[in-house]
């Protein structure tokens, strides 16, 4: 009773004071966030968005903005107060440091590059452009199936944009950071035999897990913001593989990476210069059921662009924010009109 009271309360307060306690919607006009977002889509803030205006900003968080020429904007902020903001090499350096994204960051901002259901073993699954072939990890255990190994040799890849199928010619750059996403299929049999072992390796970084219980499963590994990542979980156990979409990664990605070590640098004989690193996976088990890979998606990163001028670096005052769009070479944002001041942050979308 005492805590209806207190809801009952608390709503009241929120009346007097003024507060809108409903969502306020928004129709996404442009591809500047592509490709989470796109035009015609709707988005929603909280059930208070005028509580908004005494957020404070956190740093990649997507924000409803007032543009300095007066119109309204949907923008991901990744500079606060007093930052320095600089592009090197397509990642983001705030203060001297890489800032990494986490996984379900990712999910968001980044970019599917190709795609296979049920792949044939140890194929390569990109096209050969100027790339150096390199082995795939050893298997795990001699008795494994053959259907669970799968790598892919470095490779180019660019930042085109297939959900912008409109765009008008652009350069292409090339994107270093980039992985693979496997959805995997643990059957019961293969379960009760033992424990199954899967092993993914990202350039230099090789992660190994166990995974005890039957189901379906995540495996992520790749190269992401000067750093090698690799992250596992469970999928829902009655739900198909992903198949397309939009996000990058399949559903509920963690947080934060499980594995995340600072990327070897240039000129060790990791990696080419432009290519993405040699990727690879492999899986067993003790008995005789085979786990499945169902599908593997391969992911790139957002690749940071220099403003038109050529500038990487910028310098907020205490009072200003730098946003940007997940989709750089569609987005007018700060690269273009500078920093905004903090009071041009309207409703935080969720």
């Amino acid at each position: 009773m005492n805590r209806r009271i207190t809801i009952i309360a608390a709503f009241a307060v929120a009346l007097t004071a003024g507060l809108a306690v409903a969502p306020r919607r928004y129709v996404v006009e442009g591809v500047s966030m592509g490709p989470a977002l796109l035009p015609g889509d709707v988005v929603a803030t909280g059930w208070v968005p005028s509580a908004d205006r005494r957020r404070q900003p956190s740093r990649f968080d997507r924000w409803i903005v007032t543009l300095p020429d007066g119109s309204t904007g949907l923008k991901r902020v990744i500079g606060l107060p007093g930052e320095t903001v600089k592009f090197a090499e397509g990642d983001l350096v705030i203060d001297g440091r890489t800032s990494l994204k986490g996984p379900r960051l990712l999910a968001e901002m980044g970019a599917h590059e190709w795609q296979l259901v049920n792949p044939p073993p140890a194929r390569p699954v990109h096209a050969d452009r100027g790339a150096v072939p390199q082995p795939a990890i050893p298997p795990l255990a001699s008795g494994a199936s053959p259907d669970s190994h799968w790598s892919a040799a470095p490779a180019v890849v660019l930042d085109d944009a297939p959900f912008t199928p409109g765009e008008v010619s652009r350069l292409l750059l090339p994107v270093r950071d980039a992985g693979f996403a496997a959805e995997l299929l643990v059957p019961p049999e293969a379960a009760r035999a033992g424990a199954v072992r899967v092993r993914a390796s990202a350039g230099p970084l090789c992660v190994s897990w166990r995974l005890g219980r039957a189901g379906r499963y995540c495996v992520v590994a790749g190269r992401l913001d000067g750093h090698a990542v690799a992250a596992a979980w469970p999928l829902p156990a009655d739900r198909p593989p992903t198949g397309r979409s939009r996000s990058c990664l399949p559903p509920a990605p963690p947080e934060a990476w499980d594995v995340a070590l600072p990327w070897p640098a240039r000129g060790d004989g990791t990696a080419g210069a432009d290519l993405t690193p040699a990727l690879a996976l492999s899986l067993a088990t003790e008995g005789d059921t085979p786990i499945v890979i169902e599908q593997v998606t391969t992911w790139r990163d957002i690749l940071y662009r220099a403003a038109a001028d050529g500038t990487t670096t910028w310098s907020l005052e205490a009072d200003n924010i730098f946003v940007l769009g997940d989709f750089p070479s569609g987005s007018r944002d700060s690269r273009h009109f500078g920093a905004l001041p903090v009071t041009a942050l309207w409703h935080r979308l969720p």
